[in-house]
């Protein structure tokens, strides 16, 4: 595989993750509800859930889901780099 194509097969990797975008969109739509009675209902809740959901699918797919594409060989560790030199 070269180096292209590597850096192709990580871009489509890394934007086919969207677990954590819907449910950061899930959650903050539920507490939106939630707190209606409370509070004027708003959508910034949703928005703001599906922000975090999404740079949270970019780090897990980065660091976890995608580790196998990077090109960098110092690079392909992952968040618990430590546990995987031990092997």
């Amino acid at each position: 595989m070269t180096t292209e194509e590597k850096k192709e097969a990580l871009t489509q990797c890394l934007l086919s993750q969207y677990r954590l975008c819907a449910a950061g969109v899930v959650g903050g739509g539920a507490f939106s509800v939630i707190r209606a009675s409370k509070v004027k209902a708003t959508a910034w809740p949703m928005l703001g859930g599906g922000f975090f959901g999404t740079f949270a699918d970019f780090v897990y797919g980065y660091f976890v889901e995608c580790a196998h594409l990077r090109s960098d060989e110092s690079d392909q560790h992952s968040l618990f780099g430590a546990r995987d030199r031990e092997k």
